[in-house]
């Protein structure tokens, strides 16, 4: 009876170090996206030379839906890559906003150090709200708050990540 107690005792305290592990993650994610924020009205406002704010948009009609319109905000810094004296972009924050037909969706994308990958994403359609928060690489640990109706897993937020970012790579980050 005693190992079966011991146990349970072990396995609950296991738990409880998950918790806190998990909540001081998320607890840095969230630190770091006020940081970012800042860096981005600094970045839109040209008052920082290391900060840079692009805006692509588009806009077409799409067939069963009606007129369509995207618009991504990078919000990136510059550094300065030692090996070749280049400077190279990398994006802190991305946020997209689009419409599938009447309903506007708008999300977000956190980088706190671009080559780890996503850390944080965000989306918003209507009263729905999704949240996901990852602190290791592709995903491996991750939290999720979801209020409503998800639009999207974390999987596919990973991805939908990635070919955002890889966009930006391509537009500012040519080597020739």
């Amino acid at each position: 009876m005693r190992t079966l107690s011991t146990i349970a005792m072990l396995f609950l305290l296991c738990l409880t170090t998950v918790g806190q592990n998990q909540q001081a993650e998320v607890a840095k994610i969230r630190k770091a996206y006020t940081a970012a924020k800042a860096d981005a009205d600094k970045a839109a406002k040209g008052t920082d030379t290391m900060l840079g704010h692009m805006e692509v948009t588009s806009q077409h009609l799409e067939p069963g839906i009606g007129p369509k319109k995207e618009t991504l905000h990078y919000y990136f810094r510059r550094t300065e890559d030692k090996t070749t004296g280049m400077y190279r972009y990398l994006p802190f924050l991305i946020t997209r906003k689009y419409n599938i037909a009447a309903r506007d969706f708008y999300e977000e994308f956190l980088y706190i150090d671009n080559d780890e990958g996503l850390n944080f994403f965000f989306q918003k359609n209507g009263d729905n709200e999704t949240r996901y928060y990852y602190w290791s690489t592709n995903g491996g640990g991750s939290h999720k708050a979801i209020k409503g109706e998800s639009m999207l897993d974390e999987v596919f937020a990973l991805r939908l990540s990635s070919d955002i970012s890889e966009a930006f790579h391509r537009l500012m980050n040519r080597d020739y």
